[in-house]
């Protein structure tokens, strides 16, 4: 009679990665998808103390222990949404209503070759887009300077270039008048904390293997690597960023959690 065998249970991960961000308050804000990971992995390292019979010439190990175990890893993603770029940066992420409310007399000194960005101020330092009735006058207002020959201009992005050879002097002050379009836009500002502390879910569609639902109820995500900003790469390169994992134990629970999927009917 032949021996049976085990089948082999080959793996081609796939899926998607949810992360729950624990609220300074207390509780937790939901699980948010993190969009496409090409990568999430773990890796577990143990420590031990070793014990070695010396009653003979030669010293023999008789009894190892395990004494610690840490579990790690690496999460990669691709998706550059909003909220994984507020994460990476360990900062926030708010949507900010722009006022179509006009600007009569905004002072700005200028040099003739450079480029001003509109509405930037120390509380508004990314400045206003998408702008509308661009003037750009002199500081007395007396004299109104053409567009095309003394400056040029970007409404969309609300951004001038003075141009050289134009009537308008290096370092002069210049007023500007315009009106933003009203509209709302997302501003991600960096934090001071460099972690995440949260749950982690990662919901399996494997390309060839049984799909196992994995939780970490206690992890921490901390930026790691190079935030691509600008590439010179292959145009099939697309820009990544990386996240350091750590997978912590919490005090009424175990590290990881891997749970297959019901079959029906069979116990």
């Amino acid at each position: 009679m032949a021996f049976k065998r085990e089948e082999t249970q080959l793996l081609m991960p796939r899926g998607e990665v949810f992360f729950d961000l624990e609220l300074p308050e207390g509780g937790y804000a939901g699980e948010f998808p993190m969009g496409n990971c090409p990568e999430a992995n773990i890796s577990i390292s143990a420590d031990k103390a070793d014990h070695y019979d010396s009653r003979t010439g030669i010293a023999q190990k008789d009894k190892t222990v395990p004494i610690k175990v840490e579990r790690s890893g690496k999460l990669t993603c691709d998706n550059f949404s909003g909220e994984n770029y507020a994460r990476y940066l360990s900062g926030s992420l708010t949507r900010i209503a722009q006022q179509a409310t006009p600007v009569a007399d905004e002072v700005v000194m200028v040099s003739q070759g450079y480029f001003y960005q509109l509405g930037q101020t120390a509380e508004n330092p990314i400045g206003v887009r998408d702008v509308t009735g661009l003037a750009v006058k002199s500081e007395d207002g007396l004299t109104t300077y053409e567009l095309g020959t003394d400056y040029e201009a970007d409404p969309k992005l609300g951004r001038i270039q003075i141009t050289v050879g134009g009537a308008i002097a290096d370092k002069t002050k210049v007023k500007l008048a315009y009106t933003p379009v009203a509209g709302v836009y997302e501003l991600i500002k960096s934090g001071g904390v460099s972690e995440l502390k949260g749950r982690l879910r990662i919901v399996p569609d494997n390309a060839v293997g049984a799909n196992r639902d994995m939780y970490f109820p206690s992890v921490v995500l901390t930026p790691d690597g190079e935030l691509p900003i600008i590439t010179e790469g292959s145009s099939t390169d697309f820009a990544q960023m990386e996240f350091g994992l750590e997978v912590l134990k919490p005090a009424n629970g175990e590290a990881v959690y891997v749970g297959g999927r019901p079959v029906p009917g069979v116990l």
